[in-house]
């Protein structure tokens, strides 16, 4: 039997838990000043960003790599439960909009021993070699948090 149709990308799925609160996990996700400190994985720094944390609120994010090069992120929150959930669209700026992809970024936040696990959810890839891609970056920027809470 022959399969038709655009193959199904499995979801990416990262824990991982820091010695911080879950108010405090939260926020490193939903205040620019925080997010400013890990959201840009590797050399690239985390520049512009901008938070409506609501449902239907809007975000985005520039990231700036050591060259100048800049990716832009942006999107909509979709569910925000304090401190316990947040998930969002996720698409990267592209240089003709028929290009972009719409993907879904879900963070759970658990209490764990005294501190947090954050399970980062990243679902509605494009590709394998687009989420091999996603888990690179998510792997710097979930490294990173721990310094910032």
């Amino acid at each position: 039997m022959t399969q038709t149709g655009t193959p199904v990308v499995p979801a990416l799925v990262l824990r991982r838990t820091y010695k911080a609160s879950r108010d405090r996990a939260f926020d490193a996700w939903t205040k620019p000043e925080i997010a400013a400190k890990f959201m840009g994985p590797g050399d690239h720094a985390a520049r512009d960003i901008r938070m409506d944390v609501r449902e239907g609120g809007a975000y985005s994010i520039t990231m700036v790599g050591r060259t100048g090069e800049e990716l832009k992120v942006r999107g909509k929150y979709r569910d925000v439960r304090r401190p316990e959930r947040l998930s969002m669209t996720w698409s990267w700026e592209e240089d003709d909009p028929k290009d972009e992809i719409e993907s879904l970024l879900t963070l759970e936040f658990n209490e764990r021993d005294g501190g947090t696990e954050v399970v980062l959810t990243h679902e509605q890839l494009a590709s394998v070699e687009s989420a091999e891609r996603h888990k690179e970056g998510w792997t710097m920027i979930l490294d990173q948090l721990a310094a910032a809470v």
